[in-house]
């Protein structure tokens, strides 16, 4: 058992309905319209979303939803906006 209360355990019924959500808004498969990285920041959000709380298939899919313009322009811009970078001097926590 993880000594970390804060981590959710995701069992499979939960990656199936987070499958789910990424393939019907197009971000999983290989008929899927996004690209790698939109795959990928799209799966990582997601589970983000449900490791806070988000835990119903259309809480999931309205915040999904929300997001596909940030994506887009992450993965245009290569970068993220400046309200979600991690300020290094702030991150100290991990040494």
């Amino acid at each position: 058992m993880s000594s970390n209360p804060s981590l959710e355990y995701i069992g499979p019924v939960d990656v199936a309905m987070i499958r789910d959500i990424l393939r019907a808004a197009g971000f999983r498969g290989v008929e899927a319209e996004a690209g790698s990285d939109a795959k990928h920041m799209a799966s990582v959000f997601l589970h983000s979303e449900f490791g806070n709380g988000n835990r119903t298939k259309e809480a999931l899919s309205r915040a999904l939803e929300g997001s596909r313009k940030e994506f887009k322009n992450v993965l245009q811009t290569g970068r993220l906006p400046k309200d979600q970078v991690v300020d290094p001097c702030q991150d100290e926590g991990a040494r």
